[in-house]
């Protein structure tokens, strides 16, 4: 393969992450809509333990600390989301 063939499949790839993001973000959004109207806290540091060790299971060994940031970040971003785009009732 080629440097350029790679990056196809990059982008390939990336096109669907983003689509599995949007997807994700919108649930998350759901989820604050839910904790708003039954009046929990934006963030769960148990749930968040719990999918971080998932995560940790799921990764292979020599991607274990790279799944940790990046989902670390997913969870952050989603919290932020989750604050700026849930409406009152």
């Amino acid at each position: 393969m080629k440097l350029d063939d790679y990056r196809e499949e990059i982008d390939r790839i990336d096109e669907q992450i983003i689509e599995l993001f949007g997807r994700r973000m919108e649930v998350a959004r759901r989820i604050g809509e839910y904790k708003k109207e039954n009046g929990l806290n934006i963030l769960d540091s148990a749930r968040e333990e719990e999918k971080l060790k998932k995560v940790s299971q799921l990764a292979e060994e020599d991607m274990e600390e790279y799944c940790l940031i990046l989902y670390n970040k997913i969870m952050e971003v989603s919290r932020e989301y989750q604050r700026k785009h849930t409406t009152s009732k």
